[in-house]
């Protein structure tokens, strides 16, 4: 049986509100997932993977990139 995965908590992104310590709130939350997700903080273990990584390592060739990510409408 695989091992279980444990996930640290990521940082909870306040919804802003019409004040200023409330959208600074949110822009901080914001400010750390970013910075975690990009590997500038925290664990390196906790960065997000990337396509370039997938091709650095090996596991696909640039070609296999979908080249659609973020075109599709909500």
């Amino acid at each position: 049986m695989p091992e279980q995965l444990h996930r640290r908590p990521m940082a909870t992104i306040p919804n802003p509100q019409d004040n200023v310590p409330s959208l600074r709130a949110t822009a901080e939350a914001m400010k750390e997932l970013v910075e975690v997700l990009t590997g500038q903080r925290g664990r390196p273990g906790s960065a997000a993977v990337t396509w370039d990584d997938l091709v650095r390592l090996g596991f696909i060739v640039p070609d296999q990139i979908p080249r659609d990510i973020g075109s599709h409408s909500l």
